[in-house]
């Protein structure tokens, strides 16, 4: 007769489906007809909580990575703006009354949506709890804004007949991305938001 490995002089009736030692009832865990101590159930669940882990990082650099991709091809769109903004900054500095050129202002939406979306990829990479969220709205806002947009240049037959022109590419590079990012944030919720 088995004796318990916790309880000497008991009666050791299972036996541990992971470590083979011998328990009693008070010191076992019965899953799916498997006895399993205590100890071994630790262990079991913090390799479950690794794995686990490590999935949802992968999916929280996937989404980080992607919040920057489409952040640069925002602020891309927007380098006449970006490469303006300094020198006329410098240039009323010094004394000189330039007056600021106003076609410019065109590239403003695509340089706050570079800037939002270069703040989520940040908030995604160091898994803070404000990016769930705020990953949500602003993937969600900017498609349907960009959905409003091709719709406005002409639809669906806009983007086959220009099918390799900036205008197609970047509306393209904005509607595919915030719907990826969409998934992968709300696929990330757990890691985020804890639930």
């Amino acid at each position: 007769m088995a004796e318990c490995i916790n309880h000497p002089g008991k009666e050791g009736l299972y036996k541990c489906s992971r470590c083979k030692k011998y328990f009693c009832l008070a010191c076992v865990e019965l899953i799916d007809d498997k006895a399993y101590c205590y100890d071994c159930l630790k262990e079991i669940v913090k390799d479950v909580r690794g794995e686990t882990r490590k999935s949802l990082t992968m999916r929280i650099l996937a989404a980080s990575l992607l919040a920057l991709l489409v952040a640069i091809v925002s602020l891309h769109d927007a380098y006449a703006l970006l490469e303006y903004l300094p020198t006329y900054i410098y240039r009323m500095s010094v004394g000189s009354h330039e007056t600021f050129d106003s076609s410019l202002l065109t590239w403003t939406p695509s340089l706050i949506i570079g800037l939002a979306f270069l703040a989520l990829g940040f908030g995604l990479a160091t898994t803070k709890k404000w990016s769930y969220w705020y990953g949500i709205a602003l993937s969600a806002v900017i498609l349907i804004f960009d959905l409003i947009g091709a719709i406005n240049l002409g639809g669906i037959s806009y983007f086959i007949d220009n099918p390799m022109s900036n205008v197609s590419l970047f509306h393209e590079a904005m509607m595919i991305g915030p719907l990826l990012l969409l998934v992968a944030v709300f696929g990330s919720r757990r890691e985020l938001t804890g639930w």
